[in-house]
């Protein structure tokens, strides 16, 4: 038998296979880059109500949206090169906004080859949109010291990436910060003049200042002309120093709020003179996170109707049963429950490896809540926090899972099996790697955190119990390099635990991660990381740790 991703609406299979040689008009660029040969079957594109796919003998018909079927039939073919099945299969999705969001912008920024690796992985779980969150690294001819040496991105490389997500279907589009977590640009000398604070990596912008407030539509409006996508993310997050600094000296009066719906009012009028849709992050407007007083101030947002104008980017990646992700939905008020798209994340940030148990539980549950409220769709998120170290290719059984979750049998282990080609076997060492003791422990073992070193002598021997336990099973399988990263990891980590860690152990562990650094990113963010290793190593060798 076989299988297809997410489970479809309705699938008939007679049982009979027919022997397959390859496609006469399949479309080139998918042919190329999945390796569908050319040969005698052919497709025949058909009107039809709904999505799918009908299977005869050397004929396929295909219906409704076509990247969809055909995204089938690559699956069908990476089951199986040598046949087809006779079924006939009807797809339906309950969310019409299926993406996936990526931060560059923290750490590594992936190389050309990465991203449409992702893009592939996209169209074959039937995403149909990818978000690039910026900061600071979109190309702006008017601003081009903004991003440089942090590895941006060039216009080219751009074009590439969003013609490339086009011709598999998937829509790609900027994300943006233009209030807050703006501390790369900020940071920058000529700009920090447009700092809400004095201490300009704090990143939020002073919207008192029409001046500094031009300087953020003008970034967006180069966005804005260069991007075909419908949708723009616009950011809005975050934004915890707005109207308690600069703005604050003017009248003694806190307006954050008001600064806020008013910079926020512009941006979306700005968005849709392009007629496009925007999208901003939902948090400030109930004040999450913000202590009770300060919330109260901040919620009166939501009386505002400015904000039925835009999708609003609802996140949060606790692993909280269903029941608190119902609540975080319902707080945006009746107002704002058809525009809205739920944001849960793959906890891979902080981490040299995704904690799984975390991720799985809040996509899960949250999607969950998603499905209950009748919410339009979700944008998954892959942050950077502090470095990036977590390795893109550590991401891909998390889309799996997502999509499984969404929109089909939450089955993902079997699926991933089946599309990666990878054994039971290894997709256990991976969530054996994902177990919150594990992934949320390696990087303060390597590189030696304080909370590390002063962990009591019971607490380091169940750790080590853990890691042990966690070795053991993964070092019967026949690793790839990345995950062999992770088990030599772990090793090292152990030894951080018995206090027989060696200065070369962590630069020859350092040398094994820049090498797979620079296959899927760019150099730019490296050297971070390399000064950790070294860091941590040098502390090792003149017995600096701290006790």
């Amino acid at each position: 038998m076989f299988k297809i991703v997410p489970k479809p609406k309705k699938l008939d299979f007679t049982g009979k296979w027919f022997y397959f040689d390859g496609f006469e008009n399949f479309p080139d660029f998918i042919s190329r880059e999945f390796s569908i040969p050319k040969g005698s079957w052919k497709i025949e594109i058909v009107e039809r109500p709904g999505t799918g796919i009908s299977i005869e003998d050397k004929k396929v018909k295909v219906w409704g949206n076509v990247n969809v079927a055909y995204a089938t039939l690559v699956q069908l073919l990476i089951q199986r090169k040598d046949a087809l099945p006779q079924v006939t299969v009807e797809e339906e999705f309950r969310f019409s906004f299926r993406g996936f969001h990526l931060d560059i912008a923290r750490g590594g920024v992936p190389n050309v080859s990465t991203f449409k690796n992702i893009l592939r992985w996209l169209f074959l779980l039937k995403y149909n949109y990818f978000a690039i969150y910026f900061e600071d690294l979109f190309p702006w001819e008017k601003h081009p010291k903004i991003g440089a040496g942090r590895g941006r991105l060039t216009k080219e490389e751009l074009k590439e990436i969003i013609e490339y997500g086009k011709n598999l279907g998937v829509e790609v589009f900027p994300s943006l910060e233009l209030t807050g977590h703006m501390e790369n640009i900020l940071s920058i000398p000529e700009y920090s003049k447009y700092s809400e604070w004095y201490l300009p990596r704090e990143g939020c912008l002073d919207l008192s200042s029409e001046e500094a407030k031009k300087f953020a539509y003008e970034l967006l409006e180069e966005v804005l002309e260069f991007f075909p996508s419908k949708y723009v993310h616009i950011g809005g997050d975050e934004t915890w120093a707005l109207g308690r600094g600069k703005s604050l000296e003017k009248n003694w009066i806190f307006e954050g709020p008001k600064l806020y719906e008013e910079h926020h009012k512009n941006m979306i009028d700005m968005v849709e003179k392009y007629r496009k849709i925007p999208i901003m992050w939902a948090d400030m407007l109930t004040g999450m996170f913000l202590r009770p007083d300060e919330r109260k101030v901040w919620e009166k947002l939501l009386q505002s109707d400015i904000w039925q104008r835009t999708i609003l980017a609802n996140w949060d990646y606790a692993a909280m049963p269903k029941e608190h992700f119902i609540n975080r939905i319902e707080i945006l008020g009746n107002n704002n429950q058809s525009n809205q798209i739920v944001c849960p994340g793959f906890s891979n940030w902080n981490r040299f490896y995704p904690d799984f148990e975390v991720a799985i539980e809040n996509i899960k549950n949250f999607i969950e809540a998603a499905k209950t409220k009748g919410i339009q769709g979700f944008l998954v998120t892959s942050w950077g926090d502090d470095g990036q170290e977590c390795l893109f290719s550590f991401l891909y059984p998390l889309f799996v899972a997502t999509i499984e979750l969404a929109e089909g049998d939450e089955d993902w282990e079997k699926s991933y099996i089946i599309l990666s080609g990878e054994s039971r076997e290894l997709l256990d060492v991976r969530k054996v790697f994902g177990m919150s003791k594990i992934a949320n422990n390696i990087k303060g073992l390597l590189y030696g955190s304080k909370e590390v070193v002063q962990m009591g002598t019971s607490e380091k021997r169940g750790l080590k119990r853990c890691f042990e336990e966690a070795l053991q099973k993964a070092i019967v399988a026949n690793l790839p390099e990345d995950l062999a990263f992770i088990l030599q990891a772990i090793r090292v980590a152990i030894k951080r635990l018995e206090n027989t860690v060696t200065a070369s152990d962590l630069i020859e562990l350092g040398s094994y991660y820049c090498r797979l650094w620079c296959k899927e990113r760019k150099k730019e963010g490296l050297d971070r990381i390399v000064e950790r290793f070294w860091a941590a190593s040098g502390k090792v060798s003149l017995e600096l740790e701290e006790s």
